[in-house]
């Protein structure tokens, strides 16, 4: 039944233009829904939800994740007349912190690619190092995308908008070495395309074990938070940085500028200093 029921709403996601990751990402969430209530889908109750979601273990943003998946798949359900109640709809807000970026330092990235990484896996390094691209971004890059007279690069971000960015120059040189009119991460074992995104994260990922980064923060994403980093220590205006990490909203660039502890002690000693009296001076008063 559930088969079905998640069939039907991946052509419904489909044709809504929503990307390949975020229907896997949301069957997935609701296979282990079904799997933890052992109910079908389309018969899960609010109580079930809540216990779905308050299960040990979860993080407050996996939670949050997970509940905007269950919230969109029961607006389907109803809309869809497959259901004439949504058990998500009285589903509290998940309120998360404001996170804080995790990225790999310029030194982190030097054992990286000196880890014993094959060349590809090395310009994937490169490529969310110096052009803060997503592991998504990563696997899709193309020739065409790349323009070495105007020095720009093409990618996809969120949403599936299309953005045209700068070349930073080590991805030029790099350009140099890949192929000009194919993919430069072509798929393998017989498929057409590019590689799949959770390649880019197992390839990158296993470079860091080889290079005994053993920080279980840092992931491949982490690459882009170092790009962010750097560039709010380099002192670049927010607002380039918002354009350029392809941010819809200016606040999740400003997480950014609460990282640099440099920056936090020039800004302290930018306070003119001033000699500690000895005495009280209550008396000459």
């Amino acid at each position: 039944m559930d088969q079905r029921t998640l069939g039907d709403y991946a052509d419904y996601q489909r044709g809504e233009g929503l990307a390949a990751s975020t229907i896997r990402n949301r069957e997935s969430v609701l296979r282990t829904l079904g799997a933890v209530t052992g109910r079908p889908l389309l018969e899960c109750t609010t109580a079930d939800l809540r216990r779905f979601l308050g299960k040990q273990g979860l993080s407050n943003g996996s939670r949050r994740t997970y509940s905007t998946v269950l919230r969109a798949f029961y607006r389907y359900a109803v809309a869809e007349g497959l259901r004439d109640d949504d058990p998500s709809a009285r589903l509290g807000t998940v309120r998360v912190p404001r996170g804080t970026p995790r990225p790999f330092s310029e030194a982190d990235v030097d054992r990286l690619l000196a880890s014993g990484a094959y060349r590809r896996t090395r310009a994937m390094i490169l490529l969310g190092f110096y052009q803060g691209f997503r592991v998504s971004s990563i696997a899709a890059v193309h020739g065409h995308d790349v323009d070495l007279v105007s020095m720009t690069i093409r990618t996809v971000g969120k949403g599936r908008k299309e953005r045209t960015l700068p070349l930073h120059p080590t991805i030029a040189e790099l350009a140099t070495t890949m192929p000009r009119d194919d993919w430069w991460f072509p798929a393998r074992g017989g498929r057409t395309g590019h590689v799949h995104p959770a390649s880019v994260t197992n390839l990158i990922t296993n470079a860091k074990q080889r290079a005994g980064i053993t920080n279980a923060q840092l992931t491949p994403h982490s690459l882009r938070h170092g790009f962010g980093t750097e560039l709010v220590e380099a002192e670049v205006d927010i607002r380039i940085v918002q354009e350029l990490m392809m941010h819809e909203s200016l606040a999740t660039t400003q997480i950014y500028t609460g990282v640099s502890e440099r920056r936090k002690r020039d800004g302290i000693a930018a306070l003119r200093g001033r000699t500690v009296p000895e005495r009280s001076g209550r008396r000459a008063a």
